[in-house]
Formats: structure tokens, C-alpha cells, sequence
């Protein structure tokens, strides 16, 4: 502790406090006979996160290139990360109406179209425990609805359609469609657009784009490893 006392600058109670936290939370491990303080195993998960974000980036990549080419837009790849998503990924177009999104950039889970494209796969569990965490927020309990009511009737309807659309929710202006990468538990990435709302209307995200957005995160979901969820996603898609 004097080690990391004196590394830190900080007062031996403050450091003290905080790894005794650190342990607590298993990010470290206490050895009582040297006194010292090593890795603990909760950081294998926190490489195991940043190492499947860089696989999938790899993977999901010339999917989101030909999309990009297809739509002449830019195209994003998005993460779920407790409450939020995050930007990893994204094949720019030069547009003058950028909108300036950019990798690392975070945004709601609960009203855009790319958090929603993954709440709608989520095992109920997860789900609820998002909900709960949201709703200790006012605003966000009351745009969601009593109980949830209105989001999950929105992802009841993303599940169905196998696409997310945000029309202004997030932020006035904007437009948003997104469809989710599929594994065995569920969905924790999702590929999307945002556009100005004044070049697309949403009857054209649903007639000219969701199509072309369906077929890449089924192609995706297919190239990760996860043909079989893909394959039920494409039969399910043409029963409805």
C-alpha cells in the first residue's frame, strides 16, 4: 500500500479506502503474507469485453462498407454498455450535413434506434434489470411509460419487424434505423443510420432502407458464428 500510496499521491487513508473497495469488487486480490496487492479476476472480464469489441469490429466491417456504399450514408457500429450505447465502429461518407458522431461516443439505450434494436433481443432478465436501472430516472420513467409499457410495445413491434426505427426521440431532428447482430443470448451489438430528418422521411427508412438493414444483420449475425439464429430470423421474417 505505501508502493501505491506514493504513486498516487494521495493520504494512505483515501488509497486504503479505495482498495479495500477494489478488493471488495474483485478487481484486486490482498495477499496477507507479502502484503501486496495483485490483479484480480473481475479484469478478465473487462479484456474479455475490449477483446470481443475489437473481434466483431473486424468481423461486422465489410458488412457495414457495403451498406454504406448501398445507402450512401454513413453507417455505425454500436455496443451495449449497461444503459448505453456506444459508438465502436462507423464507415464515413462525406456529406455536408455531417452529423458528427464519432467512436466512444455514447447514447441511450431506451429511445434511439439502436438501443432498441438490442432491447428487443435481450433475455428478459437483462431487460428488466436495464428498465429498473432507467427508471430511477423521472424523465426517462415517464417517456418509457407506467411499467415500461410504452418501450415494451415498441420492442414488441422492433421484434416483429426485425428493425428499429427513431423518429426525433432522442434528439429533434434527427432519424434513426438500426437492426441488431444475433448470437444464441440474445443481441448486444447493432448496426445502424442516423440522418438528418428533413432529407429522410421515415416511409422511406421502412420501404427503401430496412430491407437493405434487415439483410446485413442477418449476413452479420451469419459471419460471427451465428447461422442458425440468422437462418430462424430470415424464416421468421418471410412467415410475416
Amino acid at each position: 500500500m505505501s508502493e501505491i500510496t506514493r504513486a498516487v499521491h494521495s493520504p494512505k487513508t483515501t488509497v486504503f479506502r479505495f482498495l479495500k473497495t477494489l478488493c471488495k469488487l474483485d478487481y484486486l486480490e490482498y495477499n496477507a503474507e507479502n502484503k501486496k496487492y495483485c490483479l484480480g479476476p473481475r479484469n478478465l472480464l473487462l479484456g474479455t469485453a475490449f477483446l470481443e469489441s475489437l473481434e466483431i469490429r473486424d468481423i461486422v466491417k465489410p458488412f457495414l462498407k457495403k451498406l454504406s456504399c448501398e445507402c450512401n450514408k454513413s453507417i455505425n457500429l454500436t455496443m451495449l454498455k449497461k444503459t448505453e450505447m456506444v459508438y465502436i465502429d462507423k464507415i464515413k461518407v462525406d456529406d455536408l450535413r455531417d452529423l458528427n458522431i464519432n467512436i466512444g461516443d455514447r447514447i441511450p439505450v431506451y429511445n434511439t434506434a439502436a438501443g432498441k434494436a438490442v432491447l428487443a433481443h435481450l433475455d428478459p432478465g437483462t431487460l428488466f434489470e436495464i428498465i429498473k436501472e432507467i427508471k430511477t430516472d423521472l424523465k426517462i420513467s415517464q417517456s418509457i411509460g407506467r411499467k415500461a409499457g410504452k418501450l415494451l410495445s415498441a420492442l414488441d413491434e422492433v421484434r416483429t419487424k426485425g428493425f428499429a426505427i427513431g423518429d426525433q426521440e432522442f434528439r429533434k431532428g434527427i432519424r434513426s434505423i438500426a437492426v441488431p447482430i444475433l448470437s444464441p443470448q440474445g443481441a448486444n451489438y447493432s448496426i445502424g443510420m442516423v440522418v438528418a430528418s428533413e432529407l429522410v422521411s421515415i416511409k422511406e427508412l421502412v420501404r427503401e432502407y430496412a430491407p437493405k438493414f434487415i439483410e446485413t444483420g442477418r449476413e452479420a449475425s451469419k459471419a460471427a458464428g451465428f447461422y442458425e439464429v440468422a437462418r430462424l430470423q430470415e424464416a421468421n421474417t418471410e412467415l410475416s
